[in-house]
């Protein structure tokens, strides 16, 4: 069994302290700026008046995305609806230098500019509204259905100063729609389709939006139900297509205005998924792993609340999330039955205030408060294992941001810097015997810095330093003990780990802004990253903190819109990522890859709009992501991943308030391993390879409506 980083944690025995050898394993969609009359953030006191001046919260206070000195990929969800989009594994990699796959079992593997881990809280900042959600020991990226959200916004580089910990390679924000206070909205989507070698899939979609009392209250509601068959065959059992995938969510906002300037903002997320025979892993014959027969499910809940008051020269926010998150898994491995649950709480709040745009000097300051907790439990008989460990963590900070603008020149000074403290402790339980396992506390400093030139309005050019941080993790009890028995003294905390990184970069709208160009070239250096050791001769592992890793990067993206209905768009980066020092009694030496990050990525896309009759509008898209093999050399069981080509088109027309579309995913049926292939031995000359797959070529027809007053 793979330990995947995108599945978090679920058998102890195969994650950071037991995993063995023998177990482990549109049209503007990207750069600086999003779709034309995208739906985005703003402040109440300066509205949006040019449609297409796209604007961005990735300082958490409204600018131009052009004006932003950091690499900021937004899709808005107009778009994402569009295109059909599933999941954010359908349309996340249209950012530079960020790589993704689905799992198929409720999370995905998110890697931002070479920042790939299994092990610690996530590396990558990932936010559901103004919940910054977190793994606590082992990353998690939950599942989010791209249905009824206004945007998905993609911060590349450490985002430390105004999104705290975890935002090591760059942070990725999912942002809901919210309630309009006075338009309603009533829409609706349906498709079927067929998957290649697989069987019928479905899905129905609907939200609708209701100003209760216009101006004043409103309600809006979105949810969905799909089901996708399966395609990857079980030949123990003589069972076809067992990987069958069932999605159910909801989402409720409310929003309260009672005052001019003051806004009350209520939201509720239901995500629930099952997956009886696991994720979507399988052999290169197309068959689930031998020594795996997992059942698995996924759910979250996610409660929130927060309220703005515009005093005019500034706004000041607050904002509360709670989310629970939980992924039991059972089944039958090597022989065995296993038993295992995931559960993450997480509780965040914040208070900040942001200046309103006008004055020279643009700032924003605020506090923080995070507490979560993860519970793992694993009852593996066969092993004689029955296992539970709690993690708990309460984090702390205070930040600040200040741009100067020194307008005669068109220069931009930036400095920001968060204080960042936590608390983590935890209790283990081993055959029932309970334990507490020693805790321990992390606090950084974590600044950055920034210039920007703006040679001319929409253009803009800087160079930035900016640094990340991560709390370290608890070791677990049994790996302290079994590493005393052999000689091996391991720390009973990790340290925390940090990144820098330099960047220089551009972006730019020239020729009457029909083409749009971003570029960066950036190093990063990531020291103690926290890697696994092998324990003697018993194929269990313990934690230690490695020298780090090193990288060296080149993002680029181009849009051109040469005709009235034509978007073209082309972008990809190279990725060099390696460790830079030896570990020994690792398979880590100096140079070696880091795991999971593909070197190239490109993705290009094309979108036409057209008119067939006066009444009757026709569109049609085709797009291209293309990935080089993921790789991981800590271990000679991980084998390298394939060059994944992913080509997807769309036909469609547009009659009144109502669309229709025939669609193709994965028109050239690419089957490869996106993930790197865990090689399973099982008896002398058989091992068992296995790697996560994309779902075979799909045809489908779908149907989309809309009605309502905001409906133009």
């Amino acid at each position: 069994m793979r330990i995947s980083q995108s599945i978090p944690r679920p058998i102890l025995v195969v994650t950071a302290l037991l995993a063995t050898p023998a177990f482990a394993q549109g049209a503007q969609p990207s750069g600086v700026v999003t779709e034309p009359g995208a739906t985005v953030a703003r402040s109440r006191s300066q509205p949006q008046k040019d449609t297409n001046e796209i604007v961005v919260t990735a300082r958490k206070r409204a600018e131009r995305a052009i004006d932003v000195p950091i690499a900021v990929t937004a899709i808005s969800g107009q778009s994402l609806e569009e295109r059909g989009a599933r999941n954010l594994a359908d349309v996340l990699q249209e950012a530079p230098g960020v790589g993704i796959y689905d799992s198929g079992s409720g999370a995905s593997k998110i890697t931002i500019r070479g920042i790939s881990t299994s092990l610690g809280a996530n590396e990558n900042g990932y936010y559901l509204d103004d919940l910054p959600f977190t793994g606590v020991t082992v990353p998690v990226t939950p599942d989010v259905r791209t249905w009824d959200l206004d945007r998905v916004e993609v911060l590349r580089g450490p985002q430390g100063t105004l999104f705290g910990e975890g935002s090591m390679g760059g942070t990725v924000r999912i942002l809901t729609r919210g309630a309009d206070l006075n338009d309603w909205e009533l829409k609706g989507s349906g498709f079927l389709s067929s998957t290649e070698d697989g069987g019928i899939n479905f899905g129905l979609r609907g939200a609708a939006n209701v100003p209760i009392i216009p101006g004043v209250l409103a309600a809006r509601v979105a949810g969905t139900h799909e089901r996708f068959d399966g395609w990857i065959d079980d030949p123990t059992t003589n069972r076809r297509n067992v990987n069958t995938q069932d999605f159910d969510t909801v989402r409720a906002k409310v929003r309260f205005d009672p005052v001019e300037g003051l806004s009350i903002n209520g939201s509720y997320w239901l995500y629930d998924a099952d997956f009886p025979a696991g994720a979507a892993s399988a052999s290169d014959a197309g068959n689930v792993p031998l020594t795996n027969a997992l059942t698995s499910k996924a759910r979250y809940e996610l409660y929130g609340a927060n309220a703005r008051y515009d005093f005019g020269f500034a706004e000041i926010f607050y904002g509360y999330a709670h989310n629970d998150f939980t992924l039991p898994t059972r089944g039958a491995l090597l022989g065995g039955t296993l038993l295992s649950g995931v559960g993450v709480q997480v509780d965040s709040h914040e208070l900040r205030m942001a200046s309103n745009p006008g004055p020279a000097l643009q700032w924003t300051i605020g506090a923080y408060l995070r507490e979560s907790k993860r519970n793992d439990t694993v009852v593996f008989a066969l092993f004689g294992i029955n296992n539970g460990t709690e993690t708990r963590s309460t984090a702390k900070s205070l930040f600040g941001e200040a741009t100067y603008s020194i307008r005669s020149i068109g220069i931009d000074l930036t400095a920001g810097l968060r204080y960042f403290a936590d608390d983590l402790r935890g209790s283990e339980t081993n055959g029932g015997v309970a334990a507490n396992v020693p805790g321990d506390k992390f606090d950084s400093f974590n600044p950055r810095f920034s210039i920007a030139w703006h040679p001319a309005r929409n253009t803009t050019i800087y160079a930035s330093a900016a640094k990340g941080f991560r709390s370290g993790q608890l070791q677990p009890l049994v790996a302290v003990s079994l590493g005393q028995l052999f000689g091996l003294n391991l720390p009973a905390a990790l340290g925390e780990d940090s990144i820098w990184t330099y960047e220089l970069g551009a972006k730019a709208e020239l020729i009457d802004r029909r083409v749009t160009i971003e570029g960066a070239v950036f190093h990063s250096d990531w020291d103690d990253v926290t890697v696994r050791i092998p324990i003697a001769t018993t194929g269990l592992n313990g934690l230690i903190n490695s020298p780090g890793t090193r990288t060296n990067g080149v993002e680029l993206n181009l849009v051109a819109r040469p005709v009235s209905g034509l978007s073209l768009q082309a972008g990809g980066a190279y990725i060099d990522a390696d460790y830079k020092g030896t570990v020994p009694g690792t398979g880590i030496v100096n140079g070696a890859r880091v795991e999971d990050v593909a070197k190239f990525t490109f993705n290009a896309s094309g979108d036409y709009r057209f008119d067939i009759s006066s009444t009757v509008r026709g569109n049609a898209r085709i797009s291209w992501q293309h990935t080089s093999p993921r790789d991981s050399e800590l271990s000679p069981q991980f084998v390298s991943g394939d060059t994944i080509d992913r080509i997807d088109a769309r036909l469609g027309i547009d009659v009144g308030q109502i669309n229709l579309a025939l669609f193709v995913d994965n028109l050239t049926n690419e089957n490869g391993a996106t993930s790197f292939r865990t090689v399973q031995p099982l008896a002398p000359g058989i091992n068992d390879i296995t790697a996560y797959r994309l779902r075979p070529r799909t045809f489908g027809i779908e149907a989309n409506l809309r009605f309502g007053t905001a409906v133009r």
